[in-house]
């Protein structure tokens, strides 16, 4: 993700798509001391066609799990504080968020990211031998958490850990009542330490209700006041950091962060090369501003190029000169990239920052867009991180469009890739959207050393030590890698006409440099009628609105509707994409 392999015009490839706690009480970790006692949350009036009604998901996981296996009890997790953890309900929240655990140097729920959560940890243990932790698995002496419930934990945890509102796709997993849901704000990323790292800041956009948007800006930032010169390049046109961590609000699809390619050539790319400086936010809103003025739009306010909707800032057209890569990035809501030790990045110290942000907005209330990335100094410096992003410069876009599973199938796609000899595997990654359900790599043995079966929450896979491929001979150290599509058909393996890929939900194309027309959208071939599935209504002269006529249920019926497509590449959730992400350095 550091130094990507392809770079496109003003854009970098896109990357990277009840509980049982305890039965018995065990060390669970946690702070010296219980925290003060809050105000338990409101729970709304029952409603007399739910099963349960809560007032937030927190509050259903503290009555389902907490509370219902006596979790809570005073002899467990309530007042004797076993671990020195306190679960009951007015103080069991600030026992977890961020609270340090004690047989661990992790925090026992952190924000975003189930790995680094130790609550997450010790419930999967129970089920899953490979998770190493300190103490005993969760629940100690008890039945281990079932995909369903540990399900809602991960949600939950991902979503940002919220301690009110209703994290969207918690209810059907409860089978409860819940308030409607509102957009999440994730607790900001505190910066770095001085003389440990450094801070960029998003300026946050305004993402309406009821929305999908894929956005790109410029900002300029300027850091050479706050890297010790230790950490600065002989010319001191670069930093070098050997870790990055990203934390965005969990609205997000993925964010990246680009800069432009002669910045990294080591030439300066002055903000006069972008158009159209204004202010975002604060009281001089929608002025003109000089993005070398750091006061220039007052308190709050940020100086940024315009927002322009764009996938990858391809077709930016207040830089149309400038040629971008990806600098860091991620598809989560929170994202830690620790390089192995003795391997660093080099970023241009000062310069335009391209901010490529794609998020989803399912409620009914407008929001905005936070996120924060921090750069930790790299005090050892061996290696250069290279990073391996797909061979076709579109993550399989092309060849989605051409050979995606048609309506109502399933297809398994691949393609391979040869390192260089020398090449020390640090960590893989994978993207796909919502019709990916399997996303592997595997070494030319045969042997797996990757699955994802989750698009919105890949797998993070870090080897230590890093995977050698020192072969003289090319077959050796190639990778390949496949991820399985499933285009609408059901888990009864009869046709589903609402996870099928359609052309009325698919909103619109981007037009790639060099391409004719929009990618992206689809011309319809099949029906989405009952008992019409198998019907072919392919009608192009129709300009992509199929033949409606052949799917009705009888002659003249007018009820027919052709819309099934084939999977289409392309960068919204309705469309696939095929993104490898294999992250390594070259032994000198």
């Amino acid at each position: 993700m550091q130094n990507p392999s392809s770079v496109r015009p003003c854009a970098a490839a896109i990357l990277l798509a009840g509980l049982v706690l305890v039965a018995g009480c065990g060390g669970s970790g946690g702070g010296s001391s219980s925290p003060a006692p809050n105000p338990p949350p409101v729970t709304p009036p029952p409603d007399p066609t739910c099963k349960q009604s809560f007032g937030s998901t927190f509050e259903a996981i503290q009555s389902v799990i907490f509370e219902r296996r006596g979790c809570a009890a005073q002899a467990c997790h309530g007042s004797a504080a076993s671990g020195n953890l306190d679960l009951r309900p007015e103080v069991a929240y600030a026992s977890l968020f961020e609270a340090p655990s004690t047989a661990s140097t992790l925090v026992r729920v952190y924000p975003g990211t189930k790995e680094r959560s130790y609550l997450w940890l010790k419930v999967l243990a129970a089920s899953d031998s490979s998770v190493q932790i300190g103490g005993s698995p969760m629940p100690l002496g008890g039945t281990a958490l079932d995909e369903t419930e540990l399900e809602l934990l991960r949600i939950w945890i991902q979503a940002g850990a919220p301690e009110t509102g209703t994290v969207r796709g918690t209810e059907e997993l409860i089978d409860a009542c819940l308030p409607d849901p509102e957009p999440i704000t994730i607790e900001p990323l505190d910066p770095p330490a001085p003389g440990e790292g450094v801070q960029l800041v998003m300026p946050a956009w305004d993402l309406p209700p009821a929305s999908e948007n894929e956005i790109c800006f410029v900002t300029y930032y300027d850091l050479r006041d706050q890297v010790p010169d230790e950490f600065k390049s002989e010319d001191g046109k670069f930093f070098f950091h050997e870790a990055f961590e990203i934390r965005q609000d969990p609205s997000s699809h993925h964010l990246l962060i680009e800069a432009p390619i002669e910045a990294f050539g080591g030439t300066y790319v002055d903000p006069s090369n972008v158009t159209g400086w204004a202010c975002m936010h604060g009281p001089s809103a929608g002025q003109a501003c000089d993005p070398l003025d750091a006061g220039a739009c007052g308190s709050g306010g940020t100086c940024a190029g315009p927002i322009q909707e764009s996938s990858g800032c391809i077709g930016y057209s207040a830089a149309p000169e400038l040629t971008t890569v990806t600098f860091s990035g991620t598809q989560q809501a929170q994202f830690l990239q620790a390089n192995y030790p003795g391997v660093f990045v080099a970023v241009p110290i000062r310069g335009l920052a391209f901010w490529n942000s794609h998020a989803f907005n399912l409620t009914d209330v407008g929001t905005r867009m936070n996120a924060r990335v921090n750069f930790r100094f790299a005090r050892q410096r061996l290696y250069p991180s290279r990073n391996y992003g797909g061979g076709d410069n579109g993550f399989g876009i092309p060849r989605l469009i051409l050979e995606g599973a048609a309506p109502y199938t399933e297809k398994v796609m691949c393609e391979e890739t040869t390192l260089p000899q020398g090449a020390r595997i640090t960590a893989i990654n994978s993207h796909t959207h919502k019709r990916g359900k399997r996303f592997w790599y595997e070494l030319p043995d045969g042997e797996i050393i990757y699955e994802s079966l989750v698009y919105d929450d890949p797998l993070q896979k870090f080897f230590d030590p890093p995977l050698a491929l020192d072969s003289e001979s090319d077959a050796a150290r190639t990778i390949k890698y496949c991820s399985l599509y499933n285009n609408g058909v059901g888990a009864d393996g009869t046709p589903d006409p609402e996870t099928v890929t359609r052309a009325s939900r698919i909103q619109y194309g981007v037009r790639f440099q060099g391409s004719s027309s929009p990618i992206g959208l689809c011309e319809p071939t099949r029906c989405v009628n009952p008992g019409m599935y198998d019907v072919a209504c392919d009608d192009r002269q129709r300009n992509q609105k199929g033949n409606d006529a052949a799917c009705d249920s009888s002659p003249g019926a007018g009820d027919g509707f052709c819309d099934a497509c084939s999977i289409t590449g392309g960068v919204t959730t309705e469309n696939e994409m095929f993104g490898p992400s294999i992250s390594y350095f070259v032994l000198n």
